[in-house]
């Protein structure tokens, strides 16, 4: 009798197993969140942030791994080649996921079928910035200065087609200008680069530049987002600049590979929002230039990529900028 009972008892237990999903309690160890921008950035400061306070939540580590070039495409094909275990998550901004299908004729992943949307994080905010020995003050200064001298005034960016590039196209193409585009490795380079007057204008992430905004080294002209930010209040927008219906910012997100279990993508959505809806956590985003999304589901991140695509889709064509090969 004993015998037949703890075989019985063994038998519940492994059907008990067996009905227990593999990721009930994730996660069971470190988190790998690949971000596909340079150290430093906006972006990756967002990130870095976002990851530690998951860390905190999971009582397990996240391990922020930046896997830069090729216009974000090098991470996002990592991740869509990864086990879709939830291990192994990508913070994609617009480029990854919104731009690139527009601007490659062929991507080495399908950003709606290779990835699973799981939760949008916020907005980077960009600003027009200048470095102090170009002797503008405005964008309306900066388009004359152009004009009087097509080609010379310089401008960088993270590289060709990049978060920083695809605004200032928009811009030439709007005021008729013609300004020389320097390319550099990382949009933190790109910076520094305008700081060192080595280039004299950038559009940039507005974490990445404000202190350089805060001590003088650098001018802003006007941010790209359709109302003025609170950590630049005198700075106008582009539309108060002369430039109505411009609006540009980088958003980012979590996403994994596309067959990660739903079970899991819900939970990481949860716990995104819970850290999105802390006062504390606003306000250090806020504090850092970054603009915390409101916790929405993983359905509606999908959406918003879907919008986006068709958006900058528009933006490009506008822009002249033909797809690469």
């Amino acid at each position: 009798m004993i015998k037949t009972a703890l075989r019985c008892a063994a038998l519940a237990l492994s059907v008990l197993a067996l009905g227990t999903p593999a990721h009930a309690d994730y996660p069971e160890k470190p988190v790998r969140i690949v971000v596909p921008f340079a150290a430093g950035a906006g972006a990756d400061m967002a990130s870095r942030f976002m990851a530690g306070k998951l860390a905190q939540r999971w009582g397990q580590g996240t391990v922020v791994d930046n896997q830069v070039g090729a216009n974000s495409i090098i991470g996002a094909q990592q991740v869509a080649r990864a086990p879709a275990d939830g291990y192994t998550l990508l913070v994609p901004n617009d480029t990854t996921l919104a731009a690139n299908p527009a601007l490659y004729a062929r991507l080495p992943y399908d950003p709606l079928k290779d990835f699973a949307p799981i939760a949008l994080i916020g907005e980077t905010p960009f600003v027009l910035v200048a470095s102090p020995s170009l002797k503008v003050r405005s964008v309306k200064e900066l388009v004359e200065a152009a004009k009087a001298r097509p080609g010379e005034i310089n401008f960088s960016s993270s590289g060709v087609a990049s978060a920083q590039h695809l605004p200032m196209e928009i811009l030439m193409r709007s005021a008729g200008i013609r300004m020389l585009h320097v390319p550099y490795k990382g949009a933190a380079e790109a910076a520094t680069a305008v700081v060192g007057d080595q280039v004299q204008v950038m559009f940039a992430g507005v974490s990445a530049v404000l202190p350089f905004l805060q001590s003088g080294r650098l001018v802003p002209l006007a941010v790209g987002t359709s109302e003025r930010l609170a950590v630049l209040p005198r700075v106008p927008t582009m539309a108060e600049s002369g430039f109505p219906g411009f609006r540009y910012g980088a958003w980012l997100g979590f996403v994994a590979p596309a067959a990660t279990p739903a079970a899991i993508v819900q939970k990481i959505n949860a716990d995104v929002g819970e850290v999105l809806r802390q006062p504390e956590a606003r306000e250090r985003l806020l504090a850092m230039g970054f603009l915390p999304a409101a916790p929405a589901s993983p359905e509606a991140f999908r959406k918003h990529i879907d919008e986006e695509q068709a958006r900058y889709g528009k933006f490009i064509r506008a822009a002249g900028i033909e797809p690469s090969r």
